[in-house]
């Protein structure tokens, strides 16, 4: 990877007079920037008919760099095709599920299976990988940009075409399609590969196992796109490193990232709403689990909004501390957009460090600031990584499911979002994992609806509580094979053993309802959405239903399972975000395991803190999101490093929008 910390803004040539660029790159130096983002949104320059290309702007520009010591990041262009390309290859535009082709005067409208998209994607790749192999300024790509925001399908002529070439490859016969598609219901029988098309308007609901390989091959699709674009840029010059910025909807995320040197984010907080810094926090630590380091290509760096919104302006230090919580996450490289607001076009409203009347203000101060205090951190700090603790499970199919075919969970869904808010707000250290990933150094693990499952998880689970770990599973858990269907036993189907219990009946309740699980302490917990009837076998009750439902009986609502060093949690429920933290509570009293819950320190739910670990050096990194001081307590003794002060008392008063890094 990179040595140094890199801290950038995005640029774009394209967009000034070639009068100012000068004066703009000799501004971004001077504001201690070492980077800039170009070129991704080019396309029509750098292409301005087919087959002719011009590079000299983009030339000029990279010079300008060297003279002030600026590393580049390029884009590949690839998400906004020139109208040339549009107009006279209609077919490589996408189309959406009705069928209606995406005309020019957007972006994102192109189609990754139309082979004359991927003849010119190709073309232009290699035109800029051969101009620019041997420049040194250039030290990495971002390919394509976002693939699938704004539209994350295709339903054009050529998808189906290659939709067909998937199945195939994967399915290799008609009978094993029909088979995993359970085509036998509703006579949806196939007899020839021509007779399957991806989903067309249906006047029932849609059969659920093509809805599952559709998502896989959209996927499947975004990722050999980037490899391709990936090997054009690396057999030119194999220093480059490669990247691409954030995972968007029908894109499996552990898979992309095997054609990456490393990952990046783009971070826009403001999309969360006024006060809730955990959904921000939530895209950084899946940045984290994906790629650790990581970079953010796209960091907010003012108002932010398009044609149809506009959102709020940040309050001032917000834009300092958010770019820290980027980098407290585990970010290398932060790279704000923009360095200007475009004064024309779809994002004219989205706003950078400098508005268009060009003068220096707050946004460019705060950007000033946080350049200055970078250089206070040891190189220690830079080498560190997030402490490891408690994870929540992540997986792509399962994700699907409930997304595209499980939808009636409703106010159940995304679950694993709340653990993971609920755990940052009480101070514990928490991550995104994925199956294919190393659990070992997580105490706890939470996978809360794990309903698609094989053996081959099953078996890697059950070595992680085997091992010592705490795994928390939660209702429906194991009631689907890796092809989506029910499985044909007992649920939780392959769990059983693991958690030591049958579910035998169970019931959905209606938005609002819940169901009382009284703990035998004499707490209790409401659960909702899906309620299970327990019936152990092994696992020990940690809590009963109770209430007046003849379906669930007072029978075991929550249990327990010791399995060799580690422990089963199953709760028999959904969990709204106030049963979630009665089970953290339930944890640290040690009634139902061995599992010290410990916050890193003492502060309100508006202080975020992460814990990095080098060696033997230690740093408590603090950011109180809120816009007035706050109180922080049981802090370890150490050195604060923005502002040189001794924490000896464990305690100190962190002021609104701040953060701190104590190093232990």
């Amino acid at each position: 990877m990179w040595k140094n910390f890199l801290y950038g803004v995005c640029y774009y040539p394209e967009h000034w007079p070639a009068r100012r660029h000068a004066r703009d790159i000799e501004r971004i130096a001077a504001a201690g920037f070492n980077l800039i983002r170009l070129g991704e949104g080019a396309w029509s320059y750098w292409e301005p008919r087919e087959g002719v290309f011009k590079f000299d702007l983009f030339d000029r520009v990279i010079d300008l760099c060297r003279r002030h010591g600026i590393q580049v990041i390029m884009g590949t262009p690839t998400y906004c095709a020139p109208a040339w390309a549009s107009t006279q290859y209609p077919e490589i535009l996408r189309w959406d599920f009705n069928r209606t082709p995406m005309a020019h005067g957007s972006r994102r409208n192109l189609n990754y299976t139309s082979p004359k998209y991927l003849e010119l994607s190709d073309r232009i790749c290699a035109a800029l990988a051969e101009h620019y192999r041997d420049e040194k300024q250039i030290i990495a790509w971002q390919l394509d940009n976002e693939f699938n925001c704004h539209m994350e399908v295709s339903y054009a002529p050529s998808d189906t075409i290659e939709f067909r070439r998937w199945l195939k490859n994967r399915y290799r016969t008609l009978a094993k399609l029909n088979a995993t598609w359970g085509t036998a219901f509703w006579s949806q029988t196939y007899t020839d590969w021509n007779q399957i098309d991806l989903p067309h308007p249906t006047a029932a609901p849609m059969n659920p196992h093509q809805l599952l390989d559709e998502s896989r091959f959209i996927s499947d699709c975004i990722v050999r796109f980037a490899r391709r674009q990936a090997d054009i840029l690396r057999r030119f010059n194999k220093r480059w490193l490669i990247t691409h910025n954030g995972l968007f909807g029908n894109v499996n995320g552990p898979e992309l990232v095997k054609t990456l040197d490393f990952f990046s984010h783009d971070q826009y907080p403001l999309f969360a709403g006024e006060t809730d810094w955990h959904w921000p926090a939530w895209g950084l630590i899946q940045a984290r689990s994906l790629s650790n380091p990581f970079a953010v290509l796209e960091q907010q760096a003012g108002p932010g909004g398009q044609m149809s919104y506009l959102l709020r302006t940040p309050r001032p230090g917000q834009i300092r501390l958010w770019a820290w919580q980027s980098i407290l996450h585990g970010a290398k490289l932060v790279c704000y957009f923009r360095w200007r607001t475009c004064p024309f076009g779809s994002e004219q409203h989205w706003h950078g460090l400098l508005d268009p009347d060009n003068r220096d203000q707050r946004r460019l101060d705060e950007a000033r600031l946080l350049g200055r205090e970078l250089k206070r951190l040891p190189d220690e700090f830079f080498k560190s990584r997030p402490v490891q603790f408690a994870a929540v499970l992540r997986d792509f199919d399962n994700e699907i499911n409930e997304r595209r075919i499980n939808t009636y969970a409703r106010e159940g869904n995304h679950e694993s979002s709340r653990w993971l808010a609920e755990l940052c707000a009480r101070h514990i250290p928490a991550d995104m994992t994925w199956p294919d990933q190393d659990w070992s150094g997580y105490r706890l693990l939470i996978a809360p609806h794990l309903k698609m499952i094989d053996p081959a998880m099953t078996s890697k689970l059950t070595r992680y509580v085997q091992q010592g770990g705490t795994l928390i599973l939660c209702a429906q858990s194991g009631c689907k094979d890796s092809n989506g269907h029910l499985v044909e036993q007992s649920l939780p189907g392959h769990l059983w053993k693991l958690c030591g219990l049958e579910i035998y009946d169970w019931t959905t309740l209606t938005e609002k309802q819940t169901r009382t699980a009284r703990l035998i302490d004499g707490g209790q917990i409401e659960l909702n959405v899906f309620v299970e009837h327990l019936l152990p076998f092994g696992a020990q009750p940690l809590a009963r239903w109770s209430g007046e439902d003849s379906l669930l009986e007072r029978s075991p609502a929550i249990t327990t399972h010791r399995v060799g060093k580690g422990t089963v949690i199953y709760v028999g429920g959904y969990c709204p975000p106030a049963a979630i933290g009665k089970l953290l509570d339930l944890l640290s009293s040690g009634t139902a395991v061995r599992l010290q819950l410990s916050p890193l320190a003492r502060a309100s739910n508006q202080v975020e803190m992460l814990a990095r670990q080098f060696g033997r050096k230690r740093f408590l990194c603090l950011i109180n999101h809120s816009p007035v001081p706050q109180p922080i307590s049981n802090l370890p003794a150490g050195h604060e490093l923005l502002t040189n002060r001794t924490i000896n008392q464990g305690q100190l008063v962190l002021p609104g929008y701040d953060v701190a890094i104590v190093r232990c």
